[in-house]
């Protein structure tokens, strides 16, 4: 791992933020991936971020503080959300712990009551409930094996406004973690080819796809992407239907 050359005060206010989720927290993004979250939030100007795969919810606190921050910074209005979709309802098989708990016991209450956990829900459910090229950033970390991250992506890519910003976590978590060979994320961000964003102070981990102004020519390559290796998991085929379906006004 990297040094940090440089430890800013918004990564020291990260690092202060990591270290307070609760000990029971798992499987979250790093320290690293979590600046990098917290810093592209802060600065897309963006009043409501989306996020897919709430998990413990860690990941949905940063996203929260930074919203918060750019809100004091005068970038975006008082009324700013976070909006987190997660299949499950309950943290992995833990029937005691809620999706996205530890959100719910860090964030102060005049913040919590700034994001909402949409579960059980899907990506899909983000285009059904937002406006054509509506959202300005979405944060994708859910099921990582191919073709999830791109279905998820197709899915609510014509809410995503031209020049939105779509972060994904796990970009290289076959290769920097060879116990995991879920290669979604991975395809998705290498063979996109368009502008992208990453991580560069630890494995490299979590990037940003920038969505172009011609989104149908992001469209067709995501289908290609689709194609071009194998599937990691049998998907069924009205999740993928749903998936594939266009934005209906």
């Amino acid at each position: 791992m990297a040094n940090d050359p440089v430890v800013t005060a918004d990564d020291a206010f990260c690092d202060e933020l990591y270290a307070s989720r609760p000990a029971w927290t798992r499987g979250m993004i790093s320290k690293y991936d979590a600046r990098y979250l917290y810093q592209r939030v802060a600065r897309a100007g963006a009043g409501t971020v989306v996020e897919i795969g709430t998990s413990s919810g860690v990941s949905t606190l940063f996203i929260c503080y930074a919203l918060h921050h750019a809100y004091q910074a005068g970038r975006i209005g008082p009324n700013f959300k976070v909006l987190s979709y997660d299949i499950r309802t309950h943290f992995y098989d833990a029937t005691d712990i809620l999706i996205g708990q530890a959100a719910m016991e860090v964030l102060r209450p005049d913040l919590l009551q700034h994001v909402e956990f949409r579960n059980p829900a899907t990506a899909p459910d983000v285009r059904a409930e937002h406006e054509l090229d509506s959202l300005g950033l979405v944060f994708i970390d859910a099921d990582h094996r191919h073709p999830w991250p791109t279905l998820d992506l197709l899915a609510f890519l014509d809410v995503v406004r031209p020049g939105g910003e779509v972060v994904l976590h796990d970009i290289n978590l076959p290769v920097a973690y060879p116990e995991f060979q879920d290669w979604g994320a991975k395809h998705l961000f290498d063979d996109a080819k368009c502008e992208k964003l990453t991580e560069t102070t630890d494995v490299g981990n979590i990037g940003s796809i920038l969505v172009p102004l011609d989104k149908e020519t992001l469209r067709g390559q995501l289908h290609g992407i689709l194609d071009a290796h194998p599937w990691e998991v049998e998907v069924p085929p009205d999740a993928a239907a749903r998936a594939l379906e266009r934005f209906a006004s």
